[in-house]
């Protein structure tokens, strides 16, 4: 039953996709077009693979585009150069990610954007229950009108927040030497509403 969910799952994809793409030639439409010849075949371990590969290409430029949402660096801060990396979908759930760090003396944040992130539903389940959240240590705040978690520790001045977008998006800003305004100032410049047109496919 497994193997014929997965065959019938490859050749849907395979049809919705390739009948979506343009006419025009590209890598990762030749990629979904030879993996439904593949399956057409009868060659069902060679079009899963080519769908693999296609939509670990998909997921590289998803990151690409989400990179664009970082904050610049703020006034007096150096910013090192974005890292993108994108997961296969059998690992730790898939997604997109893009991530900065920022630094000012002995001071740094990372500021990460993680698509479809595995964390989303525990994080959800902290936001929608304040006890739960309390009793980890989490505050629960808002963030450019979005749902979030604050941890700071005072005592040696290191923290994160954690900011859902939408209902896939996971935003971490966390710091080590910094203060929570800081902290919460790299939170605020993040493009959130860039983060939700890319989220909606726009």
């Amino acid at each position: 039953m497994t193997r014929n969910f997965w065959r019938l799952a490859a050749v849907v994809l395979c049809l919705v996709v390739a009948t979506a793409l343009p006419v025009r030639a590209d890598d990762i439409g030749d990629q979904i077009r030879g993996a439904l010849k593949l399956y057409e075949d009868g060659d069902y371990a060679g079009a899963a693979s080519e769908l693999e590969f296609a939509a670990m290409q998909i997921r590289q430029m998803q990151a690409g585009r989400i990179a664009d949402a970082l904050p610049k660096p703020l006034p007096g801060w150096q910013a090192e150069d974005v890292e993108t990396s994108a997961m296969p979908g059998m690992a730790m759930g898939g997604g997109s990610t893009a991530a900065r760090e920022y630094t000012k003396g002995d001071t740094s944040v990372e500021v990460q954007i993680m698509g479809d992130s595995p964390m989303m539903q525990g994080l959800a389940m902290m936001m929608n229950n304040p006890m739960i959240a309390a009793s980890s240590g989490n505050k629960l705040i808002k963030v450019k009108g979005q749902k979030a978690l604050l941890q700071y520790d005072a005592s040696d001045h290191s923290g994160e927040v954690q900011i859902v977008v939408g209902n896939n998006v996971l935003v971490t800003v966390n710091g080590s030497d910094v203060s929570q305004e800081d902290l919460q100032a790299y939170a605020d410049a993040v493009d959130y509403e860039l983060i939700l047109k890319i989220a909606a496919g726009d």
